[in-house]
C-alpha cells in the first residue's frame, strides 16, 4: 500500500473512531430524564428521575475513564498507522486494544441504561422509545435534506 493510500486511511478510521467517541459523550450529556418533555409524555415520576440521576452519577466516573481511555487507544492507533512502520501483529494488537476499550464502554453504557429502564414501568419504557424512534425519524430526515 503506498505512503498516500495508508495516511489515506489513517485519516478515515481516525474519522470513524472519534465520532463514536463523540455520540458516546453527546448520549452521556443528555439527560432524557430531566427534560420537562419527556417526563410528561412518559408520565415520570419525580421518585423515578432520582433514582435514574443516582444511576447515572453513580457511573459517571468510569464513563468518563473508559471513554478517555478509547481515545488515547484510538490515538495510539492512529500514530501506529500513520508512521508506517510497525509490523502488521503490532497494528493488529492496537486495533485489539481499540476495540477492547470501545467495548468496555459500551458494556457500561448499555448496563446504565438497562439500571434506568428497570425503574420505569413497561409503558413509560414503550413512551421513551417511542420518543427515541420519532428524534431518530426526524435526525435521519434533517440529515438527508440539508436546508
Amino acid at each position: 500500500m503506498s505512503k498516500t493510500r495508508g495516511c489515506t486511511a489513517v485519516v478515515l478510521l481516525a474519522a470513524v473512531f472519534s465520532s463514536f467517541a463523540t455520540a458516546a459523550e453527546a448520549t452521556q450529556r443528555y439527560k432524557w430524564w430531566q427534560s420537562d418533555e419527556v417526563a410528561s409524555e412518559i408520565g415520570l415520576t419525580p421518585e423515578q428521575g432520582v433514582a435514574i440521576e443516582t444511576i447515572f452519577q453513580s457511573l459517571r466516573p468510569k464513563l468518563r475513564e473508559q471513554a478517555r481511555r478509547l481515545r488515547r487507544e484510538e490515538d495510539e492507533l492512529t500514530a501506529i498507522m500513520h508512521a508506517m512502520q510497525a509490523e502488521e501483529w503490532e497494528v493488529a494488537l492496537q486495533i485489539d486494544g481499540v476495540e477492547a476499550a470501545r467495548s468496555a464502554l459500551s458494556k457500561t453504557r448499555t448496563l446504565m441504561l438497562y439500571r434506568m429502564h428497570k425503574t420505569l414501568s413497561a409503558e413509560q419504557i414503550e413512551a421513551l422509545h417511542a420518543i427515541w424512534e420519532r428524534r431518530r425519524a426526524r435526525d435521519r430526515s434533517s440529515s438527508r435534506n440539508p436546508d
